[in-house]
């Protein structure tokens, strides 16, 4: 699978707003210190990819340990340092940090690259990281490239306090929904089998189907381009009477269960939807709820 592309776009968000640093801040750090930063950035990034979390509680400030506990901590596959800014003669800095690891969405693996913007400060001659409330994130839709960060009290009274950005970010990719990944066709009759499709982020988005080469097997998309909250569907329909089908058991024939790849622009979300062909017509139904009489 390929990476997510809003992660891309986050990351080139996430280090444009890095880049653009006042004239105050201090970017030439003295080699020592900048090693010094650097191999504690490393240590800490490490002991995510190794599942040590309580290695990396070790490099956290005092004051900074229960959001650390507090946030969600993910597994990493690799991590590297993509540009530092100092600040205070030094004794602080900023870093953009590029992680490779998996996303799961409703049980599908994607492998992406994700930014992690972590703070950190001298004390008593060793860096350490602490936790700065982020006041913006980066968000593809917004025409600036970033969207602002709720205060903790408007967010305590919708009762949605996000853990971390990257939980916040999954969140929004998870407003794209389908109501089932599995479709359920005859392979002894003409039928046919609905998705529905629904777009609940703010923004447009483009659909993309792939073909299959089974004979007799037509997908169609109701709408290659939805709007925010707009809905559209996918139909699966199996045509004994085509003229592409060379025998009545053509579909009895196939091993194992094909699949279909639904792609989604520019988020890169990549759902595989089953095709099952049998005697019955009992689709499975997938736990994401779709607005009734969706818009094709």
């Amino acid at each position: 699978m390929r990476t997510l592309t809003l992660s891309f776009l986050l990351l080139i968000s996430s280090f444009l707003g890095l880049a653009q640093t006042p004239a105050d801040h201090e970017e030439q750090a003295p080699p020592a210190v900048d090693d010094a930063l650097r191999a504690r950035v490393g240590q800490y990034y490490r002991a995510f990819m190794e599942g040590k979390f309580k290695d990396a509680y070790l490099l956290v400030a005092d004051d900074s340990q229960n959001a650390f506990m507090a946030a969600d901590k993910d597994q990493y596959k690799a991590c590297e340092t993509i540009k530092i800014r100092y600040e205070d003669k030094f004794t602080k800095a900023t870093v953009l940090e590029s992680c490779k690891t998996d996303w799961v969405w409703h049980g599908i693996r994607t492998p992406t690259t994700f930014p992690i913007t972590s703070t950190w400060k001298m004390i008593d001659g060793k860096w350490f990281w602490f936790y700065v409330r982020p006041k913006e994130m980066p968000f593809p839709f917004s025409p600036s490239g970033f969207i602002p960060v709720p205060s903790e009290e408007a967010l305590a009274r919708e009762n949605a306090i996000p853990k971390d950005m990257q939980s916040a970010a999954k969140s929004i990719l998870s407003k794209i929904t389908l109501d089932k990944e599995s479709v359920h066709l005859l392979a002894d009759e003409t039928s046919q089998d609905v998705i529905h499709v629904h777009n609940g982020m703010p923004g447009e988005i483009e659909l993309q189907m792939d073909k299959l080469a089974i004979a007799g097997l037509k997908i169609t998309l109701g709408k290659s381009k939805l709007e925010a909250n707009e809905s559209t569907t996918v139909t699966f329909e199996y045509n004994l009477s085509s003229k592409d089908i060379a025998c009545i058991d053509c579909a009895k024939k196939i091993k194992g269960t094909p699949f279909a790849a639904l792609h989604v622009i520019p988020t890169g979300q990549i759902f595989n939807i089953s095709i099952a062909f049998g005697p019955t017509a009992t689709g499975q139904v997938h736990h994401h709820v779709v607005p009734a009489n969706p818009q094709q």
